[in-house]
């Protein structure tokens, strides 16, 4: 069992090496200078120049990937330019709320789909076990937000919680 999960935690490695080439590529390679756009547009040439210099822009791509992975490899994400604050401490301050939901959402789901199941195989073929089929298969199909959005129609503006 051990020599399986290793084996699987090994295969797992190329795949986010090819997954951070990508998402590299793509935010290296779609138009526009990245050094401008953040310096704004009062900022005159000597200091897009020297924006692109202290972010590494002036290098070669293969060296930016290189110094890219290797921050990151560090847990330096780097800083938010946007809130002017390391990503990593934004990640941390919107952890505890979306392990909250997110640990929320998966016991209501079991709270929820268990009984369901359990009821579903145990009236086979009869209108209760198609009603649950027709409810797991919309619930699978219906996309997220979607979702969302009807629920919190249905749970604020006509029951007013």
């Amino acid at each position: 069992m051990i020599g399986f999960l290793a084996r699987r935690l090994i295969a797992v490695v190329p795949v986010l090496m090819i997954v951070a080439g990508l998402v590299f590529l793509m935010l290296r390679l779609v138009p526009g200078d990245p050094a401008a756009v953040i310096a704004g547009e009062a900022a005159g040439d000597a200091e897009v120049a020297e924006l692109r210099v202290r972010l590494g822009l002036d290098q070669p791509l293969l060296s930016q990937f290189a110094i890219w992975v290797g921050e990151i490899l560090r847990g330096n994400l780097g800083e938010s330019y946007f809130f002017k604050m390391p990503v990593a401490d934004l990640i941390l301050q919107r952890l505890e709320p979306t392990l909250a939901l997110g640990i929320f959402s998966l016991l209501l789901s079991v709270l929820i789909a268990v009984p369901l199941g359990v009821v579903a195989a145990y009236k086979q073929d009869s209108l209760l076990d198609r009603f649950v089929m027709m409810l797991s298969v919309t619930g699978f199909s219906v996309p997220v937000f979607v979702l969302g959005y009807g629920l919190v129609y249905l749970f604020s503006i006509q029951l007013g919680w």
